[in-house]
């Protein structure tokens, strides 16, 4: 794997120089390019950072595989046709044929570009403390923090996607964590090592952030004023703020069974959201008849990328136009009978997350969070989510005790946000179907499903839903890594 991460970080690296780099190149390999002169002064380290930030939308990442697509075939989200000219290699992925020489291929792609990010990071991480002077303000612990929170959060998706069902055997050998910056290659280590690990750096990261202006200012998305024109601190729910480190906290802590870390941090965030940092949306912006609905609930998001060509995600894999091609939909009888169509199941037509992202024409209902806005220049227009306010009430409800039954208000706080009767009880399989209406789209329901150790819902036909299972859920290491 060493070599190949090496290829990726100089990619990387030479992606954010600026145009004299050509004459660079003539003179200086790309590594003491990125050590020497990117990394000489505050701007440097800036480049390099924001680059991480871009390189997070490559498709095999959280532009694709990682948000709409892979991910969320393997959680189920969407209805798989019968016609193999069409549906392709997607059928082998539903049925978790990992093996595959297409996925085979894919995953280690997926594998090679986190670990390649993390690489860039550990760059970073490895220069700036020797570089401290050249900092102005407090961009040193801002832009550090930024790098250890990065650097935590591939690995645990890594972890998540690659790692045992950690509540079942957290002692299994997952991943291999990388704190330096020396392109060696390293050994896996236990779930629960690794889980340690990410949770060291973002806590430290939440140390270094403690100064971030998210804190005081709120999220500043509406930019800086006439005539400011240093916009690094602006738009601060584009980056990892101190409240994503939080929010990720929170998941971290979900996933190894520490629910009271969980409710903590999961809190903290939502205290933020009461205190305006946050704020639910606003009904008048999604429901009714809004020029532009805003589909993905901006002021509620935590983290979010920033992709100029967002509106490919919904024209590769949600357009009705594609038809007769695949388009990813929500098998029908789950989407009218339990999703938004079940009552018993907390499912409501007047639900905002229905009326904002939702289209039902000819028997099938097509997702759009993702289709392009009238204003295409607006930023949210490029808002490819990560973690959202909504996630945090239902992390809540589901750490505040030992019993699911204890989260109720969590839950009922957000359905009141989203146009929807309150529950008069709160089970497993209620708390799932809120999770699906959340978050579809963005990543999380394959990772529910692992976690809790249960059925993956695809179909309101239970023979049709695969049974828990340590071969659904854990994915083979690539053979790139498994071989070194």
């Amino acid at each position: 794997m060493g070599h190949k991460i090496l290829t990726y970080l100089i990619i990387a690296a030479a992606a954010v120089l600026s145009c004299s780099c050509s004459r660079w190149l003539d003179i200086q390999p790309y590594d003491e390019i990125a050590e020497d002169d990117l990394l000489s002064t505050e701007d440097g380290f800036r480049q390099l950072l924001n680059g991480i930030y871009i390189e997070l939308n490559d498709e095999m990442l959280y532009g694709g595989a990682l948000s709409v697509e892979m991910i969320e075939i393997m959680g189920g989200a969407y209805k798989m046709g019968t016609d193999d000219s069409v549906w392709g290699d997607y059928n082998d992925i539903a049925s978790y044929e990992y093996g595959t020489e297409y996925w085979r291929t894919r995953l280690s792609e997926t594998w090679d570009k986190a670990y390649s990010l993390i690489l860039n990071c550990n760059m970073i991480l490895a220069r700036i403390d020797g570089a401290k002077d050249i900092f102005s303000g407090d961009n040193y612990y801002i832009i550090k923090g930024e790098a250890l929170a990065l650097r935590a959060m591939l690995h645990f998706d890594m972890l998540r996607l690659f790692g045992p069902v950690y509540s079942r055997n957290p002692g299994a050998s997952s991943i291999p964590y990388y704190r330096e910056y020396d392109g060696t290659a390293h050994e896996t280590q236990p779930a629960s090592e690794i889980a340690a690990l990410v949770l060291q750096d973002l806590y430290e990261a939440r140390v270094l952030l403690a100064l971030d202006p998210v804190r005081t200012d709120g999220t500043m998305m509406d930019g800086p004023s006439e005539g400011v024109t240093d916009t690094f601190l602006y738009y601060r729910n584009l980056r990892l703020n101190y409240y994503a480190v939080s929010a990720l906290l929170a998941r971290v802590c979900l996933w190894t069974g520490d629910k009271p870390g969980a409710f903590k941090y999961a809190t903290e965030v939502i205290e933020a959201g009461n205190a305006g940092i946050f704020p639910f949306v606003d009904r008048a912006l999604v429901t009714g008849s809004p020029d532009d609905p805003d589909r993905i609930f901006s002021s509620e998001v935590i983290f979010a990328l920033t992709d100029q060509q967002r509106g490919t995600l919904f024209d590769n894999y949600f357009d009705p136009s594609r038809l007769p091609n695949y388009v990813f939909t929500m098998e029908s009888g789950l989407f009218s009978n339990y999703i938004f169509g079940g009552v018993s199941t907390g499912g409501s037509l007047y639900d905002y997350r229905y009326l904002a992202n939702w289209r039902t024409t000819g028997g099938n209902s097509y997702f759009y969070k993702y289709s392009d806005m009238t204003a295409t220049g607006d930023i949210r227009n490029t808002m490819v989510p990560l973690i959202r306010l909504g996630e945090m009430y239902l992390i809540a409800a589901e750490s505040q005790s030992n019993d699911i039954a204890g989260g109720l208000q969590y839950i009922n706080i957000l359905r009141s946000n989203r146009g929807v009767t309150q529950l008069t009880e709160l089970t497993r399989d209620l708390l799932q179907y809120e999770y699906i209406r959340e978050l579809y789209g963005e990543g999380q329901l394959f990772f529910m499903y692992k976690r809790m150790f249960t059925r993956v819902l695809f179909s309101a036909t239970s023979s049709e839903n695969p049974e828990a299972s340590d071969a659904i859920f854990t994915v083979p290491l690539p053979q790139s890594e498994t071989e070194n």
